[in-house]
């Protein structure tokens, strides 16, 4: 399965501050479909809904660019949920035939947009996830030559494989709710003799960790090279993100360093104040209530 490069959660401009970004999948061929518009209404009626779950089985469904199978109750298991529903723009909605494939992948990234989904799972600019891409689903081309320009934009959880992995979760506000352990993003260091590396690698927060991230990386310069001036430029970061004026005095800044391309920058990241160094499962973000899709802290 052809897929696009993993593309970094940030911009690296100045002290980066992390936003939601997924790796975006299009490939495979169209599945058959309706020969009719009204045919192609009523498949768009029946899995091309906000909040609709759909169930994929293997890479190459999830990188397919259609999708006709009718969707499932989210309470049962399920590989991607719909976000946003949208049309496929002009001036490539006027052809008669549906573009190609090349053509699908680079719409895929204006028409599903990571910030549409950070809204819907009710994310703030310091929440970074993990394990989640999306997935633009077309008309077939029945579909299309039928008149019909929907698409469905989709996100899913990942396995280590990097195929789609089954939940039962309901990600919708998802990262406001009490299980949103599974999709942030948090670091494992080892730990030696009651030390921490201070190189992390990537895990969920659900899975045991020794730091949570807070959606800022900051490139290592000189100035930087101590813990202690790594500390103090991530801490307004943690602030944010733990919504609190000063550190309380059980948590602490735990910068993680990566270096990545030989580049060297510093992921801002939170963890208890521990006398030694553990690891833990869960996540240290404030609990927050979803009314009608509006958060509040």
């Amino acid at each position: 399965m052809r897929r696009n490069p993993p593309v970094p959660r940030i911009p690296r401009l100045g002290i980066a501050v992390a936003s939601l970004a997924f790796v975006l999948a299009l490939t495979g061929c169209g599945s058959a479909g309706p020969t009719t518009l009204d045919a192609a209404k009523v498949s768009e009626k029946t899995s091309a809904e906000v909040d609709s779950c759909h169930i994929i089985t293997t890479p190459e469904e999830f990188g397919a660019p259609s999708d006709a199978r009718p969707p499932v109750d989210c309470a049962e298991p399920h590989s991607t949920q719909t976000f946003l529903v949208t049309s496929f723009p002009q001036p490539l909605a006027n052809q008669k035939e549906r573009p190609l494939q090349e053509q699908l992948h680079n719409a895929t990234n204006r028409l599903c947009p990571a910030d549409e989904l950070r809204k819907y799972l009710d994310g703030t600019p310091r929440d970074a996830t993990a394990g989640m891409e999306i997935a633009a689903y077309y008309p077939s081309r029945a579909e299309w030559a039928a008149g019909s320009r929907t698409v469905r934009c989709d996100v899913l959880l990942t396995a280590n494989s990097g195929g789609p992995q089954q939940t039962t979760l309901n990600l919708k506000g998802a990262l406001a709710g009490p299980d949103s352990a599974q999709i942030r993003l948090c670091y494992s260091q080892d730990i030696k003799d009651g030390v921490l590396s201070g190189e992390g690698a990537d895990t969920l927060c659900s899975e045991p960790h020794t730091a949570e991230d807070v959606s800022a990386w900051i490139g290592q310069d000189a100035s930087l090279v101590s813990l202690a001036a790594q500390q103090e430029r991530c801490l307004p970061f943690v602030l944010e993100f733990l919504k609190a004026d000063v550190l309380p005095e059980d948590r602490e800044v735990r910068p993680v360093l990566r270096i990545d391309g030989g580049s060297r920058a510093i992921r801002c990241a939170v963890a208890p104040r521990q006398d030694v160094p553990a690891e833990w499962t869960g996540t240290l973000a404030p609990a927050r209530a979803v009314n009608d899709g509006a958060v509040s802290g």
